[in-house]
């Protein structure tokens, strides 16, 4: 691809209401639009740090941009492959940029061949996948057309906990819970706060344990009858692959848009497939462009899990359209090609 111009825009998004987990607490969103325009497609890609979680800072995403950019030969037609390896020489080390680069990368060549970026990344893909929902501070509980939900834990005693748990499950039976407690917990109070929601369906504790190490994760295998998920333990660094191969969780949530480029991503997937661990990719609170990103590459690891993907969940005007609605329980990707979003 001969590149012409690569601009890029920034973008404020307003959550719909503020959200708090034990750690952080959002009410906006800034990023930014990346534009490559190539001599017959244009592809997008959005950066998308979230705090608390990414390591880069807006002003080190700046200056990588720019380096990258004086790398660029703009008389040079670049193989695919040629471009990708170069965006990963330069800008692997700021994860949200490596993504947002891969992704309009992706977005070209998927145009390019009229394919979507799932098939390009696995001819295998799968053609739908499916979403869960998640609980929000004053939401109206009702009937869901999903089988999970996420839950935070550490914001509300644990009794109103439950007695909004059992709300949930009235109107939802089968419903399976996602607990979240954001590394909340010493391991002798998860453990009691386990006792209290052992009789719940549920699906994962996400990361309930401070400063997790090996040794705590096989006293909670020892001690409690549940699944185990890690999230910030993959940008925390922690040496969370050992984990994973000595068998200790069971869940492994990846949030794409701040973990880095598509091969880091893939490789990571690969990992866990091989020690059959489950895999769910999450939002970062990423725009419309960045959300669709993730579900193409949900659809190309190939599993068959609910994936965290609903951004109605945090807002309610976007930068362009999703291609699905507020209540659908799952997403298609019939006839879109690249990235399948325009501004």
């Amino acid at each position: 691809m001969k590149i012409k111009t690569i601009n890029c825009k920034s973008y404020t998004l307003t959550l719909k209401q503020t959200l708090q987990n034990a750690k952080n607490q959002y009410s906006k969103k800034d990023g930014f639009i990346i534009e490559i325009i190539t001599n017959h497609e244009i592809g997008y890609g959005d950066i998308s740090p979230l705090q608390g979680f990414s390591k880069e800072t807006i002003q080190e995403i700046g200056w990588t941009f720019q380096a990258f950019l004086k790398t660029i030969d703009f008389n040079i037609d670049y193989s695919f492959d040629e471009i990708l390896d170069l965006v990963e020489i330069h800008c692997s080390e700021i994860p949200s940029l490596h993504f947002a680069m891969d992704t309009a990368l992706y977005d070209i060549e998927g145009k390019k061949h009229n394919i979507p970026i799932s098939k390009l990344l696995n001819p295998k893909c799968n053609n739908q996948i499916k979403l869960s929902s998640i609980y929000l501070h004053g939401n109206v509980i009702k009937k869901l057309g999903v089988n999970s939900i996420k839950y935070k834990l550490g914001m509300r005693p644990i009794d109103q906990d439950i007695k909004i748990l059992h709300s949930i499950s009235k109107h939802n039976p089968s419903i399976k819970f996602r607990f979240d407690a954001n590394q909340c917990y010493t391991f002798e109070i998860f453990i009691k706060i386990y006792q209290q929601l052992k009789s719940f369906n549920i699906d994962y504790f996400e990361e309930p344990i401070k400063k997790p190490d090996k040794n705590i994760l096989q006293k909670i295998k020892k001690q409690s009858n549940t699944n185990i998920a890690i999230d910030e333990s993959i940008h925390d660094g922690n040496n969370y692959a050992s984990w994973i191969r000595a068998g200790l969780i069971d869940v492994v949530i990846i949030k794409p848009s701040i973990f880095g480029g598509y091969k880091k991503i893939l490789t990571l997937c690969q990992l866990c497939k091989q020690h059959q661990i489950k895999i769910i990719l999450s939002s970062s609170l990423e725009s419309s462009l960045g959300n669709m990103a993730t579900m193409h590459l949900a659809a190309a690891i190939g599993t068959n899990h609910e994936h965290g993907l609903n951004i109605y969940d945090f807002y309610d005007h976007f930068i362009t359209s999703p291609i699905y609605t507020k209540d659908q329980s799952s997403v298609t990707f019939n006839q879109i090609t690249g990235l399948g979003l325009k501004l």
